[in-house]
């Protein structure tokens, strides 16, 4: 029996490794595509930045679901009516995110910080207590689903340097920041 299991397990080895060795490609070609020029704006495109760009710019941010963000976050503004009293001063920042492709999420304000000259971090905070009106909360999940609102940070009154920095919860390094 030895002497014959040997054999054909010697044959069946060959077989297989002949069926590997092909000269020629097993998968089809891509169809080339013609890309547009880079130059050339397409309608309704949105001018994204790169990840890290300064306040007022749109930045291409990238989520963990492979899905690409263009969020853009105006400049830091004092905010003098609250109905919680801040430990130094609150200043909000009026954000727009739109799903530019791939699988969304949510866009919150919790997902921004301030960080100062010195690296001090600053979560996102509630100057008008459950109060959520007017609070970035932006469900975006088909390609073009947009939404807008404010993030607020409670800040020390003399804070300098700041730099919004967006890093969603679930992620382990900033994604996108404004300076």
């Amino acid at each position: 029996m030895k002497k014959f299991i040997a054999p054909v397990v010697g044959l069946i080895l060959l077989g297989l490794a002949g069926c590997g060795a092909s000269s020629e490609p097993t998968a089809p070609e891509p169809n080339a595509q013609t890309a547009p020029e880079q130059g050339e704006p397409q309608a309704g495109a949105i001018e994204v930045g790169g990840k890290d760009v300064a306040f007022g710019e749109t930045a291409g941010i990238s989520n963990e679901n492979g899905g690409t963000y263009a969020i853009t976050a105006g400049p830091l503004q004092d905010l003098a009516e609250f109905s919680v009293p801040p430990e130094g001063k609150y200043v909000s920042v009026d954000v727009d995110a739109k799903l530019v492709s791939g699988t969304g999420g949510a866009v919150a304000s919790v997902d921004f910080m301030l960080v100062d000259g010195a690296g001090t971090e600053y979560p996102s905070a509630a100057p008008n207590g459950e109060s959520l009106d007017g609070v970035l909360f932006a469900t975006l999940l088909t390609q073009g689903d947009a939404d807008s609102g404010k993030v607020f940070f409670d800040v020390p009154a003399d804070a300098a340097g700041l730099k919004l920095v967006y890093q969603p919860l679930t992620a382990t390094e900033p994604s996108g920041s404004w300076t």
